[in-house]
């Protein structure tokens, strides 16, 4: 397997190295003895980072430890940009900034065995975030290659302000699965208790005693995770428990109405009518159920 090695890349005085490459259409293979970081600008590519397949787009960051394989595969118009660190420069330079210990409890950016540690080896930014984090890139693409006076400063905060971004969108894509994984489990419980309790009488306020969530919040979460509201997925529910009553036992329209939880007739044949599009006789002498 090829390596890059350090000193092929890196002047050790500056400990970083800004690479703007439009033409590349793969990469073999390959270890490095510095740290990526991959900024897609243009086109599409397929990532692999030990192993694992990303396929990336404009807007996607990506972070390649030293020693991680890594290799990749473009689009015609793929264009990126490569941002080369010592790892000595995470310990020395950024290591003091607050933001990471908060984010990670400990630096990703410090040797470490096991990369499966990493939540995640890539952040997407959009919109307004990608011109962001571009426009950061390309100053500091300027300031490396002017040599100004000041510059090792400059692309210092660039990269702590970088590293930042990309550290906070970990840490919300992160905290947006947990939080979602969370959401599903509510949800889980609600249908649950809603299947149980179906015909008897279920209302909202229940549902939120057992979540420990307000009302309205819980309606509209309800409503975002199944596609309807509570009333609705009960209707729907009851109603198609009496479909099925009505086609597979003799009970009476009646008994049937109120073994679904309803006590009002006039309801009943309402709503059975909304989902079925017939009455209920008509659907016990041979209509079909709704599609």
């Amino acid at each position: 397997m090829y390596t890059f090695h350090l000193k092929h890349y890196m002047n050790p005085e500056e400990k970083i190295n800004i690479i703007h490459c439009a033409r590349d259409r793969s990469c073999k293979l390959h270890v490095h003895e510095f740290v990526e970081l991959i900024f897609i600008a243009e086109g599409t590519c397929t990532q692999y980072i030990d192993g694992v397949r990303y396929q990336a787009s404009p807007g996607d960051l990506f972070f390649v430890n030293y020693g991680q394989t890594h290799r990749f595969e473009a689009s015609e118009d793929f264009g990126y940009y490569n941002l080369l660190y010592v790892p000595e420069y995470f310990s020395g330079e950024l290591i003091h900034s607050e933001n990471i210990y908060e984010i990670f409890a400990i630096s990703i950016f410090q040797e470490f065995e096991d990369t499966a540690q990493l939540p995640f080896q890539v952040a997407h930014f959009g919109g307004d975030e990608f011109w962001a984090i571009r426009n950061i890139i390309e100053e500091m693409e300027k300031e490396f290659a002017a040599k100004e006076t000041g510059y090792l400063s400059i692309l210092n905060g660039y990269s702590r302000v970088l590293f930042s971004r990309f550290l906070r969108k970990l840490k919300s894509a992160n905290g947006m699965e947990r939080a979602g994984t969370y959401v599903n489990q509510i949800m889980a419980e609600c249908l649950s208790y809603i299947d149980e309790k179906c015909f008897e009488k279920i209302t909202l306020g229940e549902l939120a005693e057992r979540t420990f969530y307000n009302s309205s919040y819980l309606s509209r979460m309800f409503k975002a995770s199944c596609g309807k509201s509570l009333s609705e997925y009960v209707k729907e529910k009851r109603i198609l428990e009496a479909g099925r009553l009505l086609k597979s036992t003799d009970m009476t329209n009646e008994e049937i109405m109120a073994s679904v939880g309803y006590a009002d007739k006039k309801r009943f044949y309402r709503n059975f009518k909304e989902i079925y599009h017939q009455t209920p006789a008509q659907f016990r002498s041979g209509g079909a159920p709704p599609q």
